[in-house]
């Protein structure tokens, strides 16, 4: 007998836009964080919630987690870009490209409400 991943309709790969952090100085001369919004760029991940390991350990990093989101394929975004998918958006705070292989990565994000 053949062993299957179950997956439940909700699980399967979602589409992600990715927004490009851009920092930059700011006429008043401090420091500002734009995203670039064209939409051109996009990855194609699974969504899952952190568990409680991977929570205490990105929180001792001082960058809170909420979620993964694992994608076949090398790395597509960086650490701080922005992940939006529909009205939900995901601040990537680490990339975690395993084996460093180019076979799969899994981003470390944490889901805001208060980000546009």
């Amino acid at each position: 007998m053949r062993n299957f991943m179950y997956l439940r309709p909700g699980n399967l790969y979602k589409d992600f836009i990715i927004e490009e952090n851009t920092a930059d100085i700011g006429t008043n001369g401090r420091p500002k964080t734009s995203y670039d919004d064209s939409g051109k760029r996009m990855l194609k991940g699974a969504l899952a919630l952190a568990d409680y390991r991977q929570k205490m350990r990105w929180e001792q990093l001082q960058h809170p987690i909420t979620h993964t989101i694992v994608q076949g394929g090398p790395q597509k975004a960086k650490a701080e870009d922005k992940l939006v998918h529909g009205n939900r958006i995901f601040l990537v705070k680490g990339v975690d490209e395993s084996g460093s292989l180019g076979i799969c990565t899994i981003y470390y994000v944490e889901e805001r409400m208060d980000v546009k």
